[in-house]
């Protein structure tokens, strides 16, 4: 996310220059610790609306963002809180709508890196994802209402390797393989039992093989198509 996301005024976006002197004149109150033999030094920023609410806390130094910087609501509730180092976002943000967390994040040097999880307007977690140098990698988890609904590989920010995805009670219903964002490899859907509905084989996205298809005990079928998964999907869910 931004520093325009932050919801901090253009001014005090990172690598703005001269945000220090502009802070100052819009902020109702600014606390600044003065420089001292003619070092740099961090200085602390409040700017407060026309009712006097505190609506952004930052700390500048030589004109960037530089340590703790938080944004807040007109009722004064917390909406952003990340660290700084020299205008980039390091360390750990917090992103909020109200009283509720939306997402926590790390990062290094500006670029998302590490682990990233993402919450439901409830609380539960919708995603655990993990970042490196800005892109995914490894493992992503996706949940419903706390469930695992989803888990997938990425490398350098695309899909790749084996993609799930699952009923809210943990049922496999689909597995498909990726390269390099493209359908590429083997996609299985099952029946509830655990057995394979259809098979096919994909290369570069395009499928290279006929469907396979079988019955709830491995037989293989021919004739019409199973039930779209979409429609086998949604069935499952009623606990029809």
């Amino acid at each position: 996310m931004s520093d325009t996301e932050l919801n901090i005024p253009p001014p005090l976006a990172a690598g703005a220059g001269g945000a220090g002197g502009d802070a100052a004149r819009a902020a109702h109150a600014v606390s600044a610790a003065d420089a001292t033999n003619g070092a740099s030094a961090v200085n602390a920023v409040d700017i407060r609306d026309d009712d006097g609410q505190l609506r952004h806390s930052v700390r500048l130094l030589d004109g960037e963002l530089h340590g703790r910087a938080e944004s807040f609501d007109e009722d004064g509730r917390l909406l952003q809180r990340s660290d700084y180092d020299n205008g980039l976002r390091h360390g750990s943000s917090e992103y909020h709508d109200g009283e509720r967390l939306q997402m926590k994040q790390q990062y290094q040097r500006g670029l998302a890196h590490g682990p990233t999880v993402v919450y439901d307007p409830a609380g539960h977690v919708a995603a655990e994802l993990r970042f490196e140098q800005g892109l995914l990698q490894g493992e992503a988890r996706y949940y419903t209402y706390g469930q695992l609904v989803r888990r997938a590989n990425y490398k350098d920010g695309k899909l790749h390797g084996v993609a799930e995805d699952l009923t809210p009670d943990g049922l496999v219903v689909q597995r498909t393989s990726y390269r390099d964002n493209i359908l590429h490899g083997v996609m299985e859907r099952y029946w509830t039992n655990g057995q394979v509905m259809e098979r096919s084989h994909w290369e570069g996205g395009l499928r290279s093989s006929d469907v396979a298809r079988f019955d709830q005990n491995g037989k293989p079928q021919g004739g019409p198509a199973a039930p779209k998964l979409a429609e086998r999907v949604e069935k499952l869910f009623r606990g029809s």
